[in-house]
């Protein structure tokens, strides 16, 4: 392991700190299978992924790194997110805290660096479910691999936010996994994802009709632009979302975006057309603190005049020592000009990853 820590630190010495989301592969120019077990980003991370989050990302990085392997075949990590949150006005509750997120990850490798076994297990805060169990074979010709089981169906960006709008709206979050199979290849700087599941965010097969979703990419080390689309013809609804992503580093800054079109054909009712967009910035203040400020925009209907929504959150992430991390948010937020609620919020997180 220490021999990996050296290449590590060495490799990314010119590589700001990042959290362990999508602007992490913008800022280093590297893929999201160099730092997690599931090629298409998210859930535990491989050997590179930690010792970065342990020599890179805090203000005061490890003096040694922890291994996450139990044995030679085992791999294991963590996620927990602890938030207080609430509103400036008058609203039921004004304020609450709570776990936010309790993730286990076990990886296990059959065969080295080749065939894997992976579970991601929610623990809490309100249920316990495998959020992703499946098993992948790597390192087949063309740099291709495949997996099959249930996960997170390969679209747009990975954000660690599931409230952003092409999060919600789009379908793909952490809580919609589907079951079925997944190929994959990453040959030199091109990234492609092609996903066949039932269709039904994980639950049981209902219908004959299937979601098929596909991801492209070309990656390079300050810039990345993509693709993404999906189709899933459910009986009741007919669903078809299509979109494109990218991002750019430019020294200590890392910016990201994404628009997508869905279009709702459901068997009785009128078809429904969304657009959804999304824009990210993250400026490395010093070393272990990160500003954020993103920007997302939702047209719940074309047909509809003058309905957008805007939720916007500005933010400091702080990285004091290694598996921490503490940060706080204000987000705005903007509905259709009768709108009265109380929207604006504030939010203070504590987190822990391993």
């Amino acid at each position: 392991m220490r021999v990996i820590a050296i290449a590590v630190s060495s490799t990314l010495v010119v590589a700001a700190p990042a959290a362990a989301e999508p602007y992490l592969a913008v800022r280093t120019g590297l893929k999201c299978s160099q730092c997690h077990t599931n090629a298409t980003g998210g859930g535990n991370r491989t050997d590179f992924g930690s010792i970065y989050a342990q020599t890179q990302l805090p203000m005061r990085p490890a003096g040694s790194v922890v291994s996450k392997a139990l044995a030679d075949v085992l791999r294991v990590g963590a996620d927990l997110r602890f938030e207080a949150a609430g509103t400036f006005k008058a609203s039921t509750p004004r304020t609450g805290m709570g776990l936010d997120v309790a993730q286990l990850y076990v990886a296990v490798q059959l065969l080295e660096n080749r065939v894997w076994l992976y579970v991601d297990q929610t623990v809490g805060p309100d249920r316990a479910v495998a959020r992703e169990a499946f098993g992948m074979v790597r390192r087949l010709p063309g740099e291709s691999y495949v997996k099959a089981g249930k996960f997170l169906p390969p679209f747009g960006l990975r954000l660690q936010d599931d409230a952003e709008y092409v999060r919600e709206r789009t379908g793909f979050t952490y809580f919609t996994p589907d079951q079925g199979i997944e190929l994959g290849a990453e040959p030199g700087p091109f990234a492609l994802a092609v996903a066949l599941t039932n269709g039904t965010a994980g639950t049981a097969e209902n219908d004959d009709g299937k979601q098929l979703t596909s991801t492209a990419a070309v990656v390079f080390r300050h810039w990345r632009v993509g693709a993404s689309a999906s189709l899933n013809d459910a009986t009741g609804n007919r669903r078809e979302v299509v979109g494109g992503f990218g991002g750019v580093a430019v020294g200590p800054l890392a910016l990201l975006g994404e628009v997508d079109y869905v279009r709702d054909e459901p068997a009785a009712g009128d078809t429904v057309r969304q657009v959804v967009a999304y824009a990210e910035a993250d400026w490395l203040v010093i070393r272990g603190l990160n500003l954020k400020a993103t920007y997302g925009y939702l047209d719940p209907s074309l047909d509809v005049a003058e309905n957008p929504k805007v939720r916007a959150r500005f933010g400091l992430e702080f990285f004091p020592v290694p598996f921490v991390r503490v940060a706080g948010f204000y987000t705005v937020l903007r509905d259709i000009p009768q709108a009265t609620t109380d929207l604006d919020r504030w939010s203070v997180e504590a987190q822990l990853h391993f």
